[in-house]
Order: C-alpha cells, then structure tokens, then sequence
C-alpha cells in the first residue's frame, strides 16, 4: 500500500464539543485531508452524521468547505452516520463517490437520486493511492473503516462505531493494508464497560498505537480505561478537534 505525505483529521461532528462556539450532535462527521506525493490533497468526509444543520454550522465556523469534498465514505448505514448525506450531496454540487460498506436499496437510491455514485465496499477497496476501505465487516451489522496510510508514520485507522470490534477491524487493516504499524485510531470503539476499555488500551499498548482518540459510541468509563494504560497517546476528541500527522 503506498503512502501519503501527510494527513490532517478533523472531527466536524460528535457527541461532545470540543471547540467553543460548535455544536454537538449524537452521532459522528469527520473530515480527512489528505496531502499527496504529488502535492494533490484529497478531501474525504466520512460520515454526515444525522444533522445536516449541525455538519453545516461546524464545518462553516471550522472553515471547512463541504463543496470541496472529492470523495464521502460512509461506515455503516445507521442514521447517526448518514443522515445528513442526502442533503449533503446537493451540497456539493458535483457527483463525488460514494464508499458504502453493502447494499441499502433505500441508500443507495437516495445517493443516486442526488448525483452521488455509489461504490459498494465488499472487499477491500482503494479510494486513491494510500487510502483504503477495510471491506466489509459484519457481526450483525454491516460496517467498514477507513484506512490512510502515512509516510514514515504507519497506518490512521478511522472508524465510525466499531460494531465488527475494535481489535478485529485492527488486525483486518494490517492484513488488508500489508503495512504493520498502526500509528493511530479515532473514532468510535463500541464499548461502554471501564473494563473492556483496559483490555482493549492494552491491545493498543501492544501495537505501539501512539494515537487513541476513542469518541461517539465509547462511554467514558471506557474512555477511562483506554487512557489509564496508553497514557500520553491518548487523545481527546470532539466537534472541531484536529489531529495532525506528518
């Protein structure tokens, strides 16, 4: 899997906020720039989250344009993650790719309906060259997770809810990905309990994560077990939080 120069994430929409002046949302919305070889970024949405109104004022006070996004990809068909899409696309004003982890009849007439061209996910599957779907994932529900590969860094794994598990979607992008470091992990883990948060922080430890960023659908008492054992690679998140790697 090539690489890119670097990547620069930020969180447009999530339960808690992060930067004054923004709005939460119960739900996630985040946004990947990703810069190139040859000096190109790529803009990558994933997720819309289920308010259109909350993604619209965020990314308008962030200084986030939506009409810039080349690529959405979407983790899994709840509402919380997708709602806000069939009022995003028209948005955009251009047809973009939609990554989608199976079929939602409903979905994807929706997406074509506005323009959106919907690419199903079923195995693994390159977006552009150091981006790639997981393919799709299931225990019970269908879901996927986002993967960028950062030069000299190792592997950003975005997740939306983490349904399939945590560790499974971890050991999926390095088998998937062929590249073994994982640098770092944001988004929602799934977990409510302070206890699967230790063991899952232990697994994080065990990889060299330097980068945990569990939000949305992880409670705090997970949240808390998480950073009693990565520490300082623990990192908070919410709406307008960016994380930067380079």
């Amino acid at each position: 899997m090539k690489a890119v120069e670097s990547l620069r994430v930020t969180t447009i929409v999530e339960n808690d906020i992060w930067q004054e002046g923004l709005a939460s949302s119960w739900g996630l919305s985040v946004y990947a720039e990703a810069l190139m070889e040859n000096g190109k970024t790529h803009k990558v949405l994933m997720d819309t989250s289920g308010s259109f109104k909350v993604l619209f004022k965020n990314s308008s006070r962030i200084g986030i344009d939506l009409a810039e996004v080349d690529r959405i990809f979407i983790s899994h068909w709840h509402g919380d993650h997708v709602g806000a899409l069939s009022q995003l696309l028209p948005l955009i004003g251009h047809s973009v790719p939609v990554y989608i982890p199976s079929i939602d009849r409903f979905g994807v007439r929706k997406i074509e309906k506005e323009n959106g061209r919907p690419i199903v996910c079923s195995e693994a599957t390159e977006l552009v060259e150091g981006l790639i779907s997981t393919g799709e994932m299931s225990n019970g529900l269908s879901e996927h997770s986002l993967l960028v590969n950062v030069k000299g860094k190792g592997l950003i794994v975005l997740v939306g809810c983490s349904h399939p598990g945590i560790i499974k979607i971890l050991k999926r992008a390095r088998q998937v990905s062929h590249v073994n470091t994982v640098y770092g992990v944001i988004g929602g883990f799934h977990i409510s309990e302070k206890k699967a948060g230790i063991e899952i922080g232990e697994f994080l430890k065990k990889l060299n994560v330097e980068i945990a960023s569990p939000c949305h659908c992880t409670s705090q008492d997970a949240r808390k077990g998480i950073a009693e054992v990565v520490r300082e690679k623990y990192v908070s998140n919410g709406s307008g939080k960016t994380i930067t790697i380079a």
